[in-house]
């Protein structure tokens, strides 16, 4: 396993800083977002700039694991998924050029209207269409495991792909998401996922009282080696099932413990290594 840093870890630093902060922590590679806010990169970059981008990656011993974007799959208006698979092919081709293996998107939430199983074909004829999109880049299209979407655990992520055939789609596995939405055993999310995970997201997390956003529960995040996840237990299970792609940092909350997000970074890059090791 490898370790990658989500550019969102350092949203308040420029990308060349960020790049910087992850070569100092010791990441192998960086994932790095692209949106319409512009951080850390905008939809409109041009390919020199892209190239621009790599070449600083690579000079600072990095190079990129992934691409995250904000295109959906299971969107049903017509006008509006046609409009995101136009995204989808922009944005392998970015990822290509940036020499990433992976491109992060959404899932579109359930339209009550519509009806599940009409939006879970649709679900799946667009999948289809982005698995092709990928495989003209060569580009893995990962699928976002995350509350207020479709695919919120991995039970719904089953239901919705069982039986595609589709190569060059993935999963980016998120269990600190299903602690507000979506939770399962680990050893479960694990074994039902296992042959479709390209990524895993790493954070840790708590549920509190309050109200959460769309009747999710409401939690904050924790250091990695506190809330209610077992990390030691999520690399072991990964391992146990062959996983050797990357463990991409997305802490997003800078810690009490931690001076700055370098030392935070620091701490993680060690602490992660060092479950690798072990497991």
């Amino acid at each position: 396993m490898q370790l990658s840093m989500y550019t969102l870890v350092t949203r308040e630093f420029s990308l060349e800083q960020s790049i910087e902060m992850a070569a100092q922590a010791g990441f192998d590679a960086v994932d790095i977002r692209q949106a319409e806010d512009g951080t850390h990169m905008p939809l409109d970059i041009g390919d020199e700039e892209l190239k621009k981008i790599r070449t600083m990656v690579e000079d600072a011993g990095l190079h990129v694991s992934g691409l995250t974007n904000y295109w959906r799959v299971g969107v049903v208006d017509p006008e509006l998924a046609a409009e995101h698979l136009a995204g989808f092919r922009r944005g392998c081709e970015v990822a290509r050029i940036l020499g990433a293996k992976f491109l992060r998107c959404s899932s579109f939430d359930l339209d009550f209207a519509v009806g599940y199983e009409t939006q879970r074909g649709i679900f799946r004829e667009q999948l289809q269409q982005i698995n092709q999109i990928g495989a003209e880049s060569d580009i893995t299209v990962t699928v976002e495991q995350h509350g207020g979407g479709m695919c919120a655990s991995a039970g719904q992520i089953m239901d919705l792909i069982r039986g595609l055939s589709a190569d060059h789609i993935g999963i980016v596995y998120d269990p600190g998401n299903c602690v507000s939405e979506g939770f399962e055993r680990i050893p479960n999310q694990i074994e039902m996922l296992r042959n479709i995970v390209k990524a895993v997201h790493v954070k840790n997390a708590i549920t509190v009282q309050g109200e959460g956003a769309s009747g999710r529960i409401p939690g904050k995040q924790m250091p990695l080696d506190e809330g209610l996840l077992d990390w030691a237990e999520i690399v072991s299970e990964l391992r146990r099932v062959g996983y050797d792609n990357y463990l991409t940092l997305e802490e997003l909350t800078l810690h009490p413990r931690f001076g700055s997000v370098q030392e935070m970074i620091d701490w993680d890059v060690q602490y992660l290594r060092g479950l690798i090791e072990s497991a």
